[in-house]
């Protein structure tokens, strides 16, 4: 696999329909996030006041052609497709794999601090960012670009270098995230 080109720090794809998925996400108990947070594997330090839904991901972050499913993307996986292959329409992958699917939740008034992410799959893959709930205080960070990402709007991240988020308003803020790349490059 080649490493992937990635936007200088954000690239905005356009705005999608989203409310479907919004909904569905308004419907997990605090509950069902914090067991689906215990068994992630992104335990970093960095997200100490971020929760995770993960759907699917590379052992290790490491090859992104080598992925696991976990048993909620069933629940999950007929709603967010569509929107993903919307999405991901513009590169032209002849075969599109969605190797890391995941909702990220930030806490009110918290944040993720300063940095990269490592090696591996993430220099292998184009990470999206799809902001399902937010609010005019919930901002990111990549190198000195500081933006509020859109309700519904797409945005490709360069998580390559160094980034953060803040979430200084009263709701949680909650994102679509994932990775693709095209396995017939």
């Amino acid at each position: 696999m080649k490493n992937v080109i990635k936007p200088e720090t954000f690239r905005k794809l356009g705005t999608y329909e989203v409310s479907e998925i919004t909904e569905m996400v308004g419907k997990l108990s605090d509950k069902v996030w914090s067991l689906e947070d215990d068994r992630k594997e992104n335990k970093f330090s960095v997200f100490h006041h971020t929760q995770h839904v993960i759907f699917r991901f590379p052992p290790g972050n490491q090859n992104p052609s080598d992925f696991y499913t976990n048993p909620i993307w069933e629940i999950w996986k007929d709603r967010l497709l569509p929107i993903m292959d919307k999405i991901t329409a513009h590169y032209g992958h002849k075969k599109c794999i969605y190797s890391k699917v995941m909702l990220a939740r930030l806490l009110a008034g918290n944040r993720i601090d300063r940095h990269v992410d490592g090696a591996g799959s993430n220099l292998l893959t184009h990470k999206m960012h799809v902001p399902l709930i937010t609010n005019p205080g919930a901002l990111f960070t990549i190198e000195d670009d500081t933006r509020h990402l859109e309700y519904g709007s797409a945005y490709e991240v360069n998580n390559i270098v160094r980034h953060a988020a803040e979430n200084n308003g009263d709701e949680h803020r909650v994102h679509l995230i994932f990775e693709h790349y095209d396995s017939a490059a």
